[in-house]
């Protein structure tokens, strides 16, 4: 049943799902329309001035620096996660637990828990790290001659997207304990204590790191008969890192160990002490720093940290290109009024207790088609917040709600299962059946505790 769910998802994704720019085109569209009913009724002024006041709402938002700064944030997300996940000790790691699991099930545990721990830390390294442990198990297996099923393998390492939100690379909460950012004026600056350390967060993201991985242990074929092997000619050795070449002092600056570990350990003692002191507040900026210099000791060689950043940076295109369109759609929901309009609406259909339920379904909606928390959140935060607030819903559980939300329809919407899928050879329809088991039983697990919890 599970397999020919995934393949009917994939089917209808190849059908009615475009790629993530076009969508961010055609949200874009739909509020401008929007927007323009909203000024051409509401505030009666003639079309012409209309459609310059929603015009010059856009160019706002899309060269406002928060937005350009917060896009840079996001690429030093994924490539400082993505450089970790392929240093030499993390790759150690991942050989030397690869030889436990013997079964299918047991892998498929193994992966997911991994997964979704390194997810916790950092959502690059999770999902690197899940495909890297996945393929070696498998490699594993084939030299001992057993059979496992891949393609749970595949879906097991992408689970860690499911509860990444609620972890220290969060987009929404590290952006909201960052002074200055866009939604400060409505609610503050809240630290991580009251977001990814809260009661509600340890509650719910711990459930969920016990379930998922039961989960894809209960999900796996019992019988070898039943398991499918990896893509022919998908299991050979990763590339080895490039051998040091030149001389002379530029090539000792370039590939010392001693010259990378002094960068690496001064950082990480600047980071250690700025924030033991209080003068760094534990923000996307922080987590970026402590990553960077994380990777950079573990590299040894600045040229392999380089190398390794290069390889990652090929995934940050799409996070360049679109976050500047959703800060101009943000502008033009400001300038329109629909952002009032939207949170009255929210206020109206939802009671205290109800709304962060609400707040989680809209997230998970709205990540279908806007495949990024924090391009996300840069659309719904300021909506959210000002209804949140008009029911008496303290910003932090609304801030969580629609974390979880977004990391939810992660198991339906494989855009960021791009890096895993090209490491293991495999294709969004081979895992989308599987994962679709975890969105339904978070479906079930994130309202209730939200219920539950407030």
């Amino acid at each position: 049943m599970i397999p020919r769910l995934g393949t009917a998802l994939a089917r209808v994704a190849r059908r009615i799902v475009p790629d993530p720019f076009v969508l961010a085109l055609g949200l874009t569209a739909i509020v401008f329309i929007c927007g323009f009913l909203v000024v051409l009724i509401a505030r009666d002024l003639p079309w012409s001035d209309s459609l310059w006041t929603l015009c010059t709402g856009w160019y706002q938002g899309f060269k406002d620096p928060q937005g350009l700064t917060f896009a840079l944030q996001m690429c030093l997300v994924l490539v400082t996660g993505h450089a970790l996940a392929v240093t030499p000790a993390v790759q150690r790691f991942v050989t030397l637990i690869a030889r436990i699991p013997k079964t299918t099930p047991a892998a498929a545990l193994l992966v997911a828990a991994v997964a979704c721990l390194a997810g916790i830390i950092h959502w690059g390294l999770g999902a690197i790290v899940g495909a890297l442990l996945g393929r070696e198990i498998a490699r594993s297996a084939l030299k001992e001659g057993r059979k496992l099923h891949y393609p749970l393998l595949g879906a097991a390492a992408y689970s860690g997207l499911a509860v990444w939100h609620g972890g220290l690379s969060g987009s929404a909460p590290l952006k909201v304990a960052e002074s200055g950012h866009f939604v400060e004026n409505l609610m503050g600056v809240l630290p991580m204590s009251k977001t990814v350390f809260s009661p509600l967060n340890l509650l719910i993201t711990g459930a969920l790191l016990v379930v998922i991985p039961v989960l894809f242990w209960a999900l796996a074929p019992r019988k070898e008969s039943d398991a499918q092997g990896p893509p022919a000619n998908t299991l050979g050795k990763l590339p080895a890192r490039d051998k040091a070449d030149g001389s002379g002092l530029v090539a000792l600056l370039q590939n010392s160990n001693i010259v990378g570990a002094t960068v690496g350990l001064g950082g990480l003692a600047f980071f250690a002490c700025a924030s033991a002191t209080g003068r760094m507040a534990f923000d996307l900026n922080a987590v970026n720093v402590l990553f960077l210099f994380l990777g950079i000791t573990l590299h040894g060689g600045l040229r392999h940290y380089v190398a390794a950043v290069a390889d990652g940076a090929r995934g940050a295109g799409a996070i360049v290109l679109q976050f500047p369109f959703y800060f101009g759609i943000l502008g033009i929901m400001q300038s329109s009024g629909l952002i009032q309009l939207v949170s009255a609406g929210f206020a109206g259909i939802a009671g205290r207790t109800t709304f962060p339920v609400l707040t989680f379904f809209s997230a998970g909606l709205v990540n279908l088609f806007v495949p990024s928390g924090g391009g996300q959140w840069i659309v719904q935060g300021e909506v959210l917040i000002r209804a949140g607030q008009e029911l008496g819903v303290s910003p932090q559980t609304t801030v969580m709600a629609f974390a979880y939300g977004d990391a939810w329809t992660n198991m339906l919407q494989p855009f960021w299962a791009l890096p895993l899928l090209g490491i293991m050879g495999l294709k969004a329809r081979d895992i989308i059946g599987y994962t679709a088991v975890i969105f339904l039983a978070m479906l079930i697990i994130v309202p209730l505790l939200l219920l539950l919890a407030t």
